[in-house]
């Protein structure tokens, strides 16, 4: 059997992509959402995300009203890539030259790829003899998963929810944090699951939790163990809105530059008044001055950090989304700042009513390390 790797770049300017559609178990089967998005739409989406440009679709079964069928996926306006249907006449007027790349739109495509693998005797009873009539004496592919030689076809909705599922348990970031993996991920996709069902944006949802951080903030700016344990409680449920704002974008194909920063830049915001409303409750309770100053170096350590690194989180982000890994020093130096882990401690010391705590150890080590970042500039700078 001829396998070839899959190189997207390449692969589409070579061959015709075709979005083979089973028999339809009922009129509006692949009309059905998976994760806030309709089935066949999504898939179209990921071969998009793959670099396909031009994209045919071979229906198994005559689709009752195909123009209007199209005309609904047609008119999303996350939709880019070239969509036609394939039939006899339309294959036969392209070049022999030609090779083709077949996909099964039953079944849910993964973006990440796998291996080509040429159609022979074994897997051409998988498509309909009509289509490899069509075909007949062309070199035909279909695209084999990295992890199932035969991804399972969706045929009732066990399978929808299972797919669904699916996608929410793999909605994460490549460089999530400890806590991001254990605890806050699990809470945030079923806000996410809920987020899918409503017509918020992404970019609504990251205001949303900027909102729920910033009356944290007041709960700390008002100072007393009550309200620093519900500061401390809402800035918990402002981070799990947070995750789910990057897990909405993705599984809904809405990523964008400007998302991106909208969402750094709004953990910052939120941070930052965190740390400074938690000095001034303390002072506010206790009198001390000293806290009053250790809020606001506490904002100043952690300002300086975000604009030495901003263009590197930033970065970063953005290749976590697309699951790559990067391994230098400022990419695992921006991984801990952009860190969400120390809202549980904040959580357990706020419990404990031990907040000055809190603000003595952020105050200093958001310091030391804008120091070590200033230090690591300038010996770059003079090299």
């Amino acid at each position: 059997m001829n396998q070839k790797s899959l190189n997207s770049s390449v692969v589409f300017q070579k061959h015709v992509a075709i979005l083979f559609l089973p028999y339809l178990p009922e009129p509006k089967w692949y009309l059905k959402k998976i994760a806030g998005v309709p089935f066949l739409l999504r898939n179209i989406l990921v071969l998009q995300k793959m670099g396909v440009e031009r994209l045919v679709v071979w229906a198994e079964d005559p689709v009752h009203d195909q123009e209007g069928f199209l005309a609904a996926i047609k008119a999303d306006k996350r939709l880019q890539v070239e969509l036609d249907w394939a039939n006899k006449e339309f294959i036969s007027s392209l070049p022999e030259t030609l090779s083709f790349l077949i996909f099964d739109g039953s079944t849910l495509l993964n973006e990440c790829g796998g291996q080509m693998v040429q159609i022979d005797a074994d897997n051409f009873k998988d498509f309909p003899e009509e289509l490899m009539q069509c075909l007949n004496k062309k070199e035909i592919y279909f695209l084999e998963s990295e992890s199932l030689k035969q991804p399972e076809r969706l045929r009732d909705e066990k399978d929808f929810y299972e797919a669904e599922e699916g996608l929410l348990k793999s909605c994460g970031l490549s460089n999530d944090s400890f806590m991001d993996r254990l605890i806050t991920r699990f809470i945030s996709r079923q806000l996410t699951s809920f987020f899918l069902k409503t017509s918020f944006t992404p970019n609504q949802i990251t205001f949303l939790s900027l909102v729920i951080g910033l009356v944290a903030a007041l709960c700390f700016f008002s100072g007393g163990h009550k309200m620093g344990i519900a500061g401390s409680i809402l800035l918990l449920v402002s981070a799990w809105v947070d995750c789910a704002d990057g897990e909405v974008a993705r599984l809904k194909f809405m990523t964008s530059e400007w998302g991106a920063k909208l969402d750094i830049i709004s953990d910052n915001i939120v941070h930052c008044s965190v740390f400074f409303a938690i000095g001034m409750g303390l002072y506010f309770s206790t009198g001390e001055s000293i806290f009053k100053y250790l809020g606001m170096l506490a904002v100043l350590g952690s300002l300086t950090a975000f604009i030495l690194l901003s263009k590197t989180i930033l970065g970063k982000k953005a290749e976590a989304t697309k699951k790559l890994s990067l391994e230098s020093c400022n990419e695992k130096i921006s991984d801990q700042l952009a860190n969400r882990d120390f809202i549980y401690l904040l959580f357990a010391l706020a419990l404990f009513g031990r907040l000055d705590a809190f603000i003595l150890l952020t105050a200093a080590g958001s310091n030391f390390f804008a120091i070590y970042l200033v230090c690591q500039k300038l010996k770059t700078t003079t090299t």
